[in-house]
């Protein structure tokens, strides 16, 4: 919970523009909600939309009063400095964008897989659905990263003392492979349990999958599985 929100004297009006699926906004949703700020969802219907119209060509946008910001991680780090979510030190906060934008990148590689395994409506598959080239890059590039660096830290957040963006945003990645694929967790505890512990902050209720408590046992190897 925020102990305190830094804030203007006004707030700002926020208008978020995306998909009905509103997955890539997520993250920015879990940031406003999280810090208790109102704002209004514009839903952009696919098939009718002038892409020149949006910040770099891209979606999400966060409409900021009359300014316009596009690109998830500009986004997520405007909203985590106004509103208490960054570690606070420049040191850390380097940190904390150094993984931020290494999560983000895995996102987007594996954002066709991510729609594949959730059944999103209207999915096309093409050679990006390739489970094995996906798992492949989970277990064996970033998974292993996020698992050291939660090993390296003695509190429960990826960088620092406190939750910052890039807990959130690396809360969106691994919550539907949780869901989906809870066994691959098996080599990455801590990975696991930082998602539990978000998905059950009250702010992100209906936001995220619910995690299952789950208990570790060291095996004769030294492996570590669900029990």
């Amino acid at each position: 919970m925020l102990d305190k929100v830094k804030m203007d004297f006004c707030i700002p009006r926020y208008i978020l523009h995306d998909f009905r699926d509103q997955e890539e906004s997520k993250v920015i949703q879990m940031i406003l909600n999280y810090a208790h700020i109102p704002y209004e969802f514009k839903e952009v219907d696919q098939n009718d939309y002038i892409l020149e119209d949006y910040p770099f060509y891209s979606l999400p946008m966060l409409q900021i009063d009359e300014k316009k910001l596009g690109n998830v991680p500009s986004i997520c780090r405007q909203l985590a400095w106004r509103y208490d979510l960054t570690c606070g030190t420049h040191g850390e906060d380097s940190q904390v964008d150094m993984v931020s934008e290494k999560v983000f990148a895995v996102r987007m590689k594996l954002k066709n897989w991510l729609d594949h395994i959730q059944h999103v409506p209207h999915h096309e598959c093409d050679e990006t659905c390739s489970e094995a080239n996906a798992l492949n890059h989970l277990s064996n590039y970033l998974f292993p990263i996020l698992e050291g660096i939660l090993k390296k830290n003695s509190d429960p957040w990826l960088i620092g003392e406190r939750m910052t963006w890039a807990d959130l945003l690396t809360a969106c990645l691994v919550n539907p492979v949780i869901y989906h694929l809870p066994h691959l967790f098996e080599k990455f505890p801590l990975v696991y349990l930082h998602n539990q512990r978000i998905a059950e902050i009250p702010e992100f209720e209906g936001m995220l999958y619910h995690v299952r408590q789950e208990h570790y046992k060291p095996q004769n190897q030294g492996k570590i599985r669900f029990q």
